[in-house]
């Protein structure tokens, strides 16, 4: 397995791949004068996105993390599908389509709270955001998602994992609280998570 990053998750995916022995490299993440966002796969790591499945350790937020996720996206499926036509003329265009094989994980993702309609005419945000992820990805896997709900009914594989436990853990060790409060009804299983773990009340 190879893991890649951009410009949001860059140490993450590093320790990520040191704890696992699996490689990481970064993608070229850079802006235009005009603020919009450029994406390249660097020649030297072509390969290692076609030779086996690989994890985009992406953030999605700020906002301009879901555009540098999607174009990262774009580009490994491009490259991964063996379509690397280009107007210079660099390299070989065409190469074998390697099938699929494009995770996406998650470790913050943006619009988590918009999960829900509180009024008429409202977009579920995360839902939307959810699901123009998976359409250029074949497996997600999200961090301590506000409400998991909302992204079960994407159209690939979803998995839910949580820091929690290591969170509970790094409390205990610095601040040992007697009390976890929960900030709304949809962080209460994580909460609660934390509070059993130390062994304190939480609401």
């Amino acid at each position: 397995m190879v893991v890649l990053s951009g410009s949001n998750a860059r140490l993450l995916a590093t320790q990520l791949a040191d704890s696992l022995g699996w490689e990481h490299h970064s993608l070229e993440t850079r802006r235009f004068p005009d603020s919009e966002g450029y994406i390249r796969i660097p020649s030297e790591v072509i390969e290692a996105v076609r030779k086996e499945p690989v994890v985009l350790v992406s953030n999605t937020f700020p906002d301009s993390g879901i555009v540098e996720t999607l174009l990262m996206l774009e580009a490994i499926n491009d490259v991964r599908r063996g379509n690397l036509e280009n107007l210079r003329e660099i390299g070989p265009q065409q190469l074998e389509d390697v099938g699929p094989g494009t995770l996406l994980a998650i470790p913050y993702f943006g619009y988590s709270r918009q999960d829900k309609r509180f009024k008429p005419g409202e977009a579920i945000s995360a839902r939307a955001i959810g699901h123009l992820l998976a359409s250029r990805c074949d497996g997600i896997i999200v961090f301590d998602l506000h409400a998991p709900k909302v992204l079960q009914d994407l159209p690939v594989p979803v998995a839910f994992t949580s820091a929690m436990p290591e969170l509970a853990k790094h409390l205990q060790e610095t601040v040992n609280p007697d009390f976890i409060l929960s900030p709304d009804k949809g962080a209460i299983d994580r909460a609660s998570a934390v509070a059993e773990t130390i062994n304190c009340e939480f609401s």
